[in-house]
């Protein structure tokens, strides 16, 4: 019996060894498990998903910590649905450009064409402005980050700000604003002819089987979505403030998994979704009228890093949720990092990421 169990630890450990070697990748996830490991309790986040993947193969996908610390639930990166914030945006920006390829949606056409009943204002404001923020359409301003109220559809969250000024003329300054983003979702309703979470779930989440990412409706019971954390002062983490994202479905409203992500991502480093055409409109900076580049397309920052390597992405930022998704397409690699904890600086533990998995 001995020497059995002898031998069968021997051919386990052997078996391991082999394991080891044949993932040429074994060394970067140890030291990619350390660098998160780290990075979670030097920021006391309850909760993390990350996915990375490489010439379209998902090489990296583990969950740290609790999707719910009441419920003692672990994050798991296909099912633990986080709030993504503005990394709905560039989701957003896939249905216009497929209404732009079937000749429903003109991005340089004035927005009135598709929503007469808004206010003309100073200059001629497009889908391509708004979509680079470039249109001068205003941000959050005071509480309202924090609004609760539920909008049963997009036009009655267009009353917000319909009447407000512009911040700047259309084209001439870069002014970041989640509000565009819901005149743009009622473009996409108008020209599409569908209701835009339908839309979006036809053409987007489903075609790239995006199954677990969901408009984050707070009537509703959503299996696997987190906890919504913060930290006080003290340094305690605690519930978030209760908000309802019906407010901004296309800007920051959406729920979604890091596995979930990952494939929207692959999907605009090569043909296939998308043409090559259409990657690269979605992505090129624009410029403002005096030729300045603003590092954003529509709907998608791009840039160079610290090493001078080319990269196209967003962050998110959202009450109990911080988000990012890099792609850098010469290297064919790209990565997201999800969190259930408010104002988490995600940029840095991203970028050692991906140096461990580019060195």
């Amino acid at each position: 019996m001995k020497i059995k169990l002898k031998f069968l630890c021997a051919i386990f450990i052997l078996c391991c060894g082999s394991c080891h070697c044949s993932n040429p990748y074994s060394d970067k996830i140890e030291k990619t498990n350390q660098l998160i490991a780290y990075f979670i309790e030097a920021n006391q986040i309850p909760g993390l998903a990350i996915s990375l993947s490489i010439k379209g193969k998902t090489i990296y996908s583990k969950g740290f910590g609790s999707a719910n610390l009441e419920q003692h639930i672990k994050v798991n990166p296909s099912k633990s649905k986080f709030r993504i914030g503005s990394i709905s945006k560039p989701l957003t920006a896939a249905a216009m450009i497929q209404l732009c390829s079937e000749n429903k949606l003109h991005l340089d056409s004035a927005i009135q064409f598709y929503l007469p009943n808004f206010p003309e204002k100073k200059g001629k404001i497009t889908s391509r402005l708004i979509a680079g923020h470039l249109a001068g359409i205003r941000h959050y301003k005071g509480q309202e980050f924090l609004i609760n109220d539920h909008y049963n559809n997009i036009e009655d969250a267009l009353d917000i700000f319909r009447n407000d000024s512009l911040i700047s003329y259309p084209g001439k300054e870069y002014h970041y604003s989640s509000y565009g983003w819901n005149l743009l979702s009622r473009i996409v309703e108008k020209s599409s002819g569908q209701d835009f979470l339908t839309y979006m779930e036809n053409k987007v989440f489903s075609p790239l089987e995006m199954y677990n990412t969901i408009a984050d409706h707070t009537d509703s019971i959503i299996t696997n979505r987190t906890g919504f954390y913060s930290l006080t002062k003290a340094g305690e983490i605690v519930n978030d403030k209760f908000v309802d994202n019906s407010l901004k479905w296309a800007g920051g409203g959406f729920l979604s998994t890091s596995e979930d992500i990952i494939k929207f991502a692959n999907a605009h480093i090569k043909e296939g979704f998308l043409s090559v055409y259409q990657i690269k409109e979605l992505t090129t900076t624009q410029k403002t009228t005096n030729g300045k580049a603003t590092g954003y397309g529509i709907g998608w920052t791009s840039g160079h890093d610290n090493l001078n390597r080319y990269f196209y992405g967003h962050s998110g930022g959202s009450i109990g949720g911080t988000s990012q998704m890099i792609i850098y397409p010469e290297q064919e690699i790209a990565i997201v990092i999800l969190t259930n904890l408010s104002d988490v600086q995600l940029g840095q533990i991203t970028y050692d990421v991906i140096n461990v998995f580019m060195e």
